[in-house]
């Protein structure tokens, strides 16, 4: 009798701890595409202070891009990611070019990786924590309309 009493506590146990893990592992994606949407719109609205909120202080941007031929890769920093966003250019892309989908791909204790289809490129972000949040350390843009 102790024993099945001592089993069915463990399996109860088992359940909880497997059902808190994927409501967490949910929760933890639902943050990441937050963070990734917050990224992406940021930039199509100019809103400085909500791309800042969404960069890690030692984010890198890499867009790679065709040029002569060659391909070519442009590197963005936080600095010259957040002038970007000041400058408004990502308000002139037409609403049909702007995100089309949000990707979670993975998500691993401090580590999480999306892609971000729009109409013109696909950013693949690589995110992490920063002091409890989720930030964007890196991405790697992609334009969709150059040969490759």
């Amino acid at each position: 009798m102790r024993k099945s009493i001592l089993l069915l506590a463990f399996t109860l146990l088992s359940l909880t701890t497997f059902a808190s893990t994927g409501n967490t592992q949910a929760d933890e994606k639902t943050a990441v595409a937050t963070v990734a949407r917050n990224y992406i719109e940021s930039y199509y609205t100019a809103d400085v202070a909500r791309m800042q909120s969404a960069l890690h202080p030692q984010f890198h941007k890499r867009t790679l891009h065709m040029a002569g031929g060659q391909l070519a890769i442009r590197e963005d920093s936080v600095q010259t990611m957040l002038a970007g966003v000041r400058s408004g250019t990502g308000t002139k892309v037409p609403l049909n070019e702007r995100v089309q989908k949000i990707e979670v791909m993975d998500v691993y204790r401090n580590a999480a990786n999306v892609k971000v289809v729009t109409g013109r490129w696909t950013d693949y972000m690589l995110l992490s924590r920063y002091n409890g949040q989720w930030r964007v350390l890196d991405v790697v843009l992609q334009y969709s309309n150059e040969s490759r």
